[in-house]
């Protein structure tokens, strides 16, 4: 069997994190356990699990990917993804934490006493809805990640993963979940750090201005690959030094892009503007992100917890950059040939593993693939862990059942789990080709129309009314996953508006309108001052 050494790796990563969240199990006891630890995390452990929760697969395979295909634009995703946590660090970390509890449901509903079930109706909807989306790229990660050791089938390795995602958050629960978040976190830090170091040495002569350099005269592969001539350019310098087939095919095409120009991936400012929007509001409302605030004792814990999480992601996302402009350079002729052959999927998201293997053989591809595939399982268990504590906490408790036991609604958590792993795999199956972060970054556009505009308003704007939340994130969910399944099905119009890469543009602003317009057309602003005076821990 080919990889043997790197898929024995990879078992021992699964193992180690299967016996992590068996060690844990004890900690699911109550709904407080399950769901947010009991609220008994480090800032430490709780930063950690939040650096290896956002830094996922989509990151560490979708980034690097999405730059090792189109240069500098699929850096685009990863400026995003950091930016968006000086927001959150600096809005609504601290007032979600005091007055929150389990869900984002809890802090519209701790302000409003009237309308709490359709609140908490549309909060689970879209909860649930993020919550699937952003597991499918996980899933993808994963199919493609065994695809590339074993040669598996792709629907064989989606059926294993998201029935190991399930059995993790069963088992496990917040606690186990975030332990598993915070190691693997760990792990992918140091396998990139080690390609950034071990590939400068190795291909740069220990010269990291080197690598900018030769990307100044790389054709992005993404061109490259739609140019036959370059196509057979690079083949014939397959078995070459790296750096050969870059030089042959620029010679094919001497007036092309190069790796760090601007507008290869997103050639209009319209995809562009969408995509900076959904990235730099979409944390406000991703649930397995906001959950977290409430993992750790107090207010100044949750602010902790969040700048550990932005220090670390400053490192990884400017390294992934680099280490994305090195994969380009190794790997050139294999990334072209990939998508002249149509394994698109394969060249998206199978650069880091591939570029492991080329610089330190199967032990560091079975490192980097571990990593990728914890990351995978972890975060796939920490978004299960928000959308079942949505399920139960706001739609069974909060609305079918409102005197249910702690019992009854940790087991109706615990099947809703399995369910939502069925969907994410079908979806799965579905959207293999798509690029594992830009995935991702349709989430969030999603969450960047509906929590954002919500819980922003609701801790800092008085005249928010109870009417407004629900219009406002029914209208966002509804008009962000029109756009996102328009170009799921390859439409370039919907209601005479160009489909763009991302819904944020659209959905974003109007979500915005009907929130504001709604607040002054209706009179329940619920307690204002005692909510905003807890809140803001005055």
């Amino acid at each position: 069997m080919e990889n043997m050494i790197a898929l024995s790796i990879v078992g021992l990563g699964i193992a180690l994190s299967v016996w992590i969240s068996f060690y844990h199990r004890g900690s699911t006891g109550s709904t407080s356990d399950f769901y947010v630890a009991g609220g008994g995390l480090s800032p430490r452990v709780n930063g950690l699990a939040m650096l290896g929760d956002y830094a996922s697969a989509a990151s560490f395979l979708g980034v690097a990917g999405a730059v090792a295909l189109m240069g500098v634009d699929g850096w685009w995703l990863a400026i995003g993804f950091f930016a968006a946590w000086v927001v959150v660090l600096l809005t609504i970390a601290s007032p979600l934490k005091n007055v929150g509890k389990f869900t984002a449901a809890d802090v519209l509903n701790a302000r409003f006493s009237e309308n709490t079930k359709k609140i908490r109706t549309v909060a689970m909807l879209s909860t649930l809805v993020l919550c699937v989306m952003y597991l499918v790229p996980q899933i993808v990660g994963a199919g493609h990640l065994f695809g590339l050791l074993l040669g598996w089938d792709y629907l064989p390795t989606v059926l294993i993963t998201g029935s190991l995602m399930a059995f993790f958050v069963v088992i496990g629960g917040m606690k186990g979940t975030s332990y598993n978040q915070a190691i693997q976190g760990a792990i992918l830090f140091g396998a990139l750090i080690f390609l950034l170091i071990f590939g400068v040495i190795t291909l740069f002569n220990g010269n990291p201005a080197g690598v900018i350099e030769a990307s100044s005269n790389m054709v992005p592969v993404k061109l490259a690959a739609a140019n036959a001539e370059a196509v057979v350019a690079a083949a014939s310098m397959a078995g070459a030094e790296p750096g050969a087939a870059v030089a042959a095919v620029r010679e094919v095409m001497p007036d092309a892009a190069s790796a760090v120009t601007p507008g290869v991936g997103l050639r209009n400012l319209a995809d562009n503007a969408s995509l900076v929007i959904a990235l730099f509001f979409g944390v406000l409302g991703l649930p397995h992100i906001l959950i977290k605030f409430y993992t750790v004792a107090n207010a100044s814990e949750a602010r902790k917890s969040a700048e550990i999480t932005i220090w670390g992601l400053a490192i990884f996302y400017t390294a992934i950059f680099f280490v994305g402009l090195i994969a380009m350079y190794a790997l050139y002729p294999q990334l072209i040939q990939l998508i002249a052959d149509g394994e698109v999927g394969k060249a998206k998201n199978m650069t880091m593993p591939m570029l492991g293997d080329m610089l330190g053989g199967q032990i560091l591809m079975g490192v980097i693939a571990a990593g990728a595939m914890a990351a995978m399982l972890s975060t796939s268990a920490g978004l299960l862990i928000s959308a079942t504590s949505s399920l139960s906490h706001d739609l069974y408790k909060g609305v079918i059942n409102p005197n249910s036991t702690d019992a009854q609604e940790l087991r109706f958590a615990k099947i809703g789990a399995f369910f939502l792993a069925v969907v994410a795999i079908l979806m799965s199956v579905w959207l293999k080709e798509e690029n594992v972060a830009m995935l991702v970054g349709m989430c969030f556009g999603i969450a960047a129309s509906t929590f954002a505009p919500a819980l922003v308003f609701a801790v800092w704007w008085d005249k928010l009314t109870s009417q407004a939340v629900v219009w406002g994130m029914a209208v966002g969910l509804v008009s962000s996953l029109l756009f996102t399944f328009s170009k799921f099905f390859g439409l370039e119009t919907m209601l005479g508006l160009d489909v763009l890469v991302n819904p944020a543009l659209y959905s974003v602003p109007l979500a915005v309108f009907v929130t504001v317009v709604m607040s002054f057309m209706n009179g329940d602003r619920g307690n204002t001052e005692e909510f905003m005076a807890q809140a803001h821990g005055k």
